[in-house]
């Protein structure tokens, strides 16, 4: 039997396996996704998980180099070892004395807006803490909604990658290396192989698009077929883009939960925060890919 025969394509291998365990569709990984979540503890009112979507050629250097000089303007008395974590600029009180929340927010919104001055699709997921998903022996409620988020998150991400970018690419998942992260990496292949989600109309909320088409213009297929099961962790010192992750998710996190600047962040982000003024309990997702939204 013949490669085309067996597999009935020629963009797959028959071999590579996508994350969420079926067949790759695709043999030229020029994505990243870099991911990173915040308010992932049990106390924290929301999880966030988001993805930025980079084009290796087009994104990848132009973040990087975003991202250090923005983080030039962290103040020279707090230079040595500093390492850009977007709840600490914010709040740590060790900034407090001495650099102005005025400058803080100019950093966290310079880091925050860079994917959208460049033009690198973004994907936000958010599950409610007191929204009732339930946990389960396995999983405490917090780690099942930072499950479920970031289940959700990959599964959108890998849609739009499908719709719009080239027939043959595939994405690598760029993490943050900590225990809490690659626990959830470990267990999403398992969670959700072989197993993709179809949502019924009256399990997606309405949006703007939806009523000015007069009828429900989502789509509930969520599957994962280009983005490859390997998942490189990092530590977040080491790749500025994962600390872009970072900001945008803090910002996110921050306006879901209603806090304080919460709307200025997401302005950064978006560029308006209502687009994602339909996100509501228990859970929403969704991908803003450049010139298609």
């Amino acid at each position: 039997m013949s490669f085309v025969e067996r597999f009935g394509t020629e963009r797959t291998n028959g071999w590579s396996r996508a994350f969420g365990g079926g067949l790759l569709w695709g043999d030229r990984p020029v994505r990243y996704l870099f991911v990173d979540e915040a308010g992932t503890s049990a106390k924290e009112p929301v999880t966030v998980v988001v993805a930025l979507i980079a084009d290796a050629d087009a994104h990848v250097m132009s973040a990087e180099a975003l991202a250090l000089e923005t983080l030039g303007g962290v103040p020279p008395q707090h230079k040595d070892g500093f390492v850009f974590h977007a709840t600490q600029v914010f709040g740590d009180l060790k900034y407090q004395a001495d650099w102005s929340i005025a400058d803080r927010l100019h950093l966290l919104k310079g880091m925050m807006s860079i994917p959208r001055r460049i033009g690198m699709a973004i994907t936000v997921s958010a599950c409610w803490r007191d929204a009732d998903t339930g946990g389960t022996e396995q999983f405490t409620k917090a780690q099942m909604d930072h499950l479920m988020a970031f289940g959700y998150c990959l599964m959108v991400s890998d849609r739009n990658i499908r719709r719009y970018a080239g027939p043959r690419e595939v994405a690598t998942v760029v993490a943050e290396d900590v225990p809490e992260m690659r626990k959830f990496l470990k267990k999403v292949p398992q969670a959700f192989r072989d197993h993709p989600f179809h949502l019924g109309p009256n399990m997606l909320r309405e949006t703007d698009r939806d009523r000015e088409a007069g009828y429900n213009v989502q789509s509930g297929e969520l599957r994962i077929s280009r983005i490859r099961n390997s998942v490189h962790f990092v530590e977040k010192s080491e790749d500025p883009i994962v600390q872009i992750a970072d900001a945008c998710a803090y910002g996110f996190r921050r306006y879901f939960a209603g806090e304080k600047f919460g709307t200025d962040f997401v302005d950064a982000i978006l560029g308006d925060h209502r687009q994602v003024s339909h996100f509501a309990r228990p859970s929403g997702t969704e991908c803003w890919w450049p010139d298609q939204n």
